[in-house]
């Protein structure tokens, strides 16, 4: 039997702990043991039966032990490896902390480090040059997964080489999706925006311009949690506030995916763009921003036209306009790359080879 450990750093909310879970009960299904080990005491989901689910978390006291909390932290890790009666046949590190703890335990040479935001989304802001140290420090020389092209693409950029690298994107169980994505919603005639509302990097500033100047007659149904309170302000601001309509985060999102005559997305940048690959299994069209990494990666061929360039909120505005006045038509092929088979299988491939050869400089 083939043993893989995932590591992350919770299972509370967000893409990451989603992605992690319907790989392992994927991986599961072809006959191998997932261990799954949270870094922190955040577990939000229902593991998948059969999985070995873990939490090892680490809680600093005072600022010696915050500014040494990965190197300590990786040795409780090591301790814990050595307490487990198997060994591992693959390890996948996911996300930011628990790249830094296992790049300091004994895995740091065999280990995966799954990268599932873009790079150069790390080196906004001040502190660039430290940033950039960083990120060097992490992933230079080290074996590394990205889940969209673009963000590998970005690693040599910024002359960062990976010792072996290999793009595998997320998992979407298109069943699962299509099996709950026909409930009923007490809503007709409307275009969807599901995400977490954060204007950082989600952009809902550029999102209700953008629909503001659509002229589109359909309501903007908002579907996700955080920044409720300034985007409830900002849609008074703009004239808007009688036609967008907050729902909160939703256990099942899907049917309000599937019902819409259209998902928008205005992100500054992506990690995979997972919204997107779910609206259209549900057979709803996408607009996005073409920001990077993801969206780009998904949206192929005639699908091409529903991105529109960073900063033009004009453009993303007439795009959904255009969109729902004649929609393209969702195939099976639009999602087939992200089929739970599909990826199982270059995830198994990991375990007997060594991915990729060095990413060489341009």
């Amino acid at each position: 039997m083939t043993h893989i450990l995932f590591l992350t750093d919770h299972l509370g909310g967000g893409g990451a702990p989603i992605s992690i879970l319907a790989l392992a009960n994927v991986l599961m299904a072809r006959g191998c043991s997932v261990t799954i080990l949270s870094l922190q005491d955040k577990v939000w989901h229902e593991p998948p039966e059969g999985a070995d689910i873990h939490v090892l978390s680490f809680a600093y006291r005072g600022l010696w032990q915050k500014l040494r909390r990965y190197r300590l932290h990786a040795r409780r890790l090591n301790v814990w490896l050595a307490s487990q009666s198997r060994s591992f046949d693959l390890v996948v590190a996911n996300s930011h902390y628990s790249h830094q703890v296992i790049n300091r335990s004994c895995l740091a040479d065999r280990a995966w480090l799954c990268i599932r935001t873009d790079p150069a989304a790390d080196l906004m802001g001040s502190h660039r040059p430290r940033r950039l140290a960083r990120l060097r420090h992490l992933y230079h020389g080290r074996k590394v997964l990205g889940i969209s092209s673009g963000m590998l693409d970005s690693l040599r950029q910024l002359e960062i080489v990976p010792a072996q690298w290999r793009m595998i994107p997320n998992v979407i169980d298109a069943h699962a999706i299509q099996a709950t994505m026909r409930v009923p919603v007490p809503y007709e005639d409307y275009i969807v925006y599901v995400g977490r509302l954060e204007r950082r990097q989600k952009r809902y500033d550029r999102l209700f311009y953008a629909y503001k100047t659509s002229g589109v007659s359909q309501r903007l149904l908002v579907v996700g949690d955080g920044e409720i309170d300034e985007a409830r302000a900002l849609a008074v601001s703009l004239g808007i506030s009688d036609r967008v309509i907050f729902l909160g985060k939703q256990a099942n999102p899907y049917p309000y995916m599937h019902h819409a005559r259209l998902l928008v997305l205005a992100s500054d940048y992506e990690g995979f763009g997972r919204v997107i690959a779910e609206s259209l299994v549900c057979g709803t069209p996408v607009v996005s921003t073409d920001c990077p990494s993801g969206p780009r990666e998904i949206l192929l061929g005639e699908l091409a036209e529903c991105l529109v360039p960073l900063d033009n909120g004009e453009l993303l505005g007439r795009r959904m306009a255009e969109l729902i006045e004649k929609p393209p038509v969702i195939r099976p092929a639009h999602y087939a790359a992200y089929t739970p088979e599909h990826i199982a299988d270059q995830y198994l491939y990991l375990v007997n080879r060594d991915g990729e050869p060095p990413m060489a400089k341009e």
